[in-house]
């Protein structure tokens, strides 16, 4: 028979009126209990409208003593008592789904794969509200397999963050052989990811961040870091090339002439290029990676020959396509340039290290001494950044560049990043100090 709603007849403003209670009442049962006046008591106590009733007439009578009593104002009254319980309610589950979510959240796991989500998406942003750079993206999205294999050995939640988990954690780094380079990376994010969690208030873990320090790392604990001569590079240049060599070589000299990285000179075309109002041509770039412009003059010009040759526009080639072609380009030169072929120790990558050891040696790309320790041929260690940390390492060798208008050309923001791209060997800042001291006095 189904439901309808109770009236009740009130005399409002003078004139009685039929005023709906707004309770439903099961037809059924209504006809059952509306013969008796103890079983309707009964089922209005039941069901609680009696209750609801009691709180209306109240209500009605506090509003006829202070002259309030309306139409509007009844509804009004009448809809707050009624609905009361079902707000109740409704808060109720809405409070239950926050807890839920944020016991999801709390979660360790969880919280890791979400944010790293959202950082690819787009959904959560770097502090100054920009999207996170493909290569940033590509460590968090490495991060998180690595991490999470972790978290599946040793779950833990945010409070359990102490010293002796972070321990842990850089053993199982090592465990996979991991550099130290690459090990202060992962503990780097791991850390920015706790703080993140203790923003979004799902810990309050404070001792976690202070325990979670960066790894030392010292240059013999990295893979060596190259650069070319200004002999080599001219020999580079000089090279008769085709085909996709002499694109491997053009776009290597780009940066070598420009202190470009590559995920910025890989995207030039016509509209980076301008000149100043003194005449000085330009490429004026906003870096990928750091997301501030840089204005970079062509200082060498056999940069405006090179770009020319491509109409101001570098073919796409990948990274990965890159290295390895232009480690065949310098294998090549290294036939006329001995410098090429000279040994450099060297840390190898986890990569490298599963090399069979004959196929290594073939292809002379990598060799040990009698101790085990492992080298490689200066062609060997050259990428694709080895163009931007030349360029740098030769502007700076050549003394005649203030070190502020060389940052400005590469975009480094304080001198101590800047001069990590300086690779000039001891021998060479041994050589710089004794053409300062010009008459045998060191003071």
């Amino acid at each position: 028979m189904g439901k309808c709603p109770l009236f009740s007849r009130i005399n409002v403003e003078g004139t009685a009126c039929w005023v709906s209670l707004r309770i439903n009442v099961d037809i059924k049962e209504w006809q059952e209990v509306s013969q008796s006046e103890r079983k309707l008591a009964n089922y209005l106590t039941k069901k609680g409208i009696s209750k609801k009733i009691a709180l209306i007439e109240e209500a009605i009578a506090d509003m006829r003593f202070h002259h309030r009593l309306t139409k509007e104002s009844l509804d009004r009254v009448i809809e707050n008592i009624v609905l009361a319980d079902k707000r109740e309610e409704l808060n109720r589950v809405e409070q239950l789904k926050k807890d839920i979510e944020k016991k999801k959240k709390s979660n360790v796991k969880n919280f890791v794969i979400e944010h790293i989500e959202n950082i690819v998406n787009g959904v959560a942003r770097t502090v100054k509200k920009e999207r996170y750079s493909k290569e940033a993206c590509k460590n968090w999205l490495q991060f998180k397999r690595v991490f999470l294999d972790f978290y599946s050995l040793r779950p833990f939640m945010w409070d359990d963050i102490n010293e002796l988990l972070v321990d842990r954690y850089i053993a199982y780094l090592e465990s996979l052989d991991y550099s130290k380079n690459t090990i202060d990376k992962h503990v780097r994010l791991f850390k920015t990811l706790v703080r993140t969690a203790n923003r979004l208030g799902l810990h309050t873990n404070q001792m976690a961040l202070s325990e979670i320090k960066s790894v030392q790392v010292r240059d013999s604990d990295m893979t060596s870091k190259i650069y070319l001569s200004v002999e080599e590079i001219n020999a580079l240049y000089a090279m008769e090339l085709s085909g996709k060599e002499e694109i491997y070589r053009d776009w290597f000299l780009i940066s070598c002439f420009s202190a470009l990285r590559f995920s910025d000179y890989s995207t030039l075309d016509k509209t980076n290029f301008d000149t100043t109002a003194n005449g000085t041509k330009v490429i004026r770039i906003y870096q990928q990676k750091t997301k501030s412009q840089v204005v970079i003059p062509c200082l060498d010009d056999r940069l405006e020959i090179l770009l020319k040759k491509y109409d101001y526009k570098v073919p796409k080639i990948t990274n990965q396509k890159m290295n390895k072609g232009i480690k065949r380009v310098c294998k090549k030169l290294a036939e006329t340039v001995p410098s090429l072929n000279e040994l450099v120790s060297t840390l190898l990558t986890k990569t490298e290290k599963g090399l069979d050891l004959e196929v290594a040696k073939r292809e002379r790309s990598i060799e040990y001494d009698k101790e085990g320790n492992s080298y490689k041929r200066r062609w060997g260690l050259v990428c694709c950044h080895s163009a931007r940390r030349t360029c740098i390492t030769n502007m700076y060798l050549s003394h005649r560049y203030p070190t502020n208008l060389m940052m400005s050309l590469s975009g480094h923001k304080t001198e101590a990043m800047f001069y990590k791209y300086v690779k000039a060997s001891l021998d060479e800042k041994a050589d710089e100090l004794a053409n300062i001291v010009n008459n045998g006095n060191m003071f």
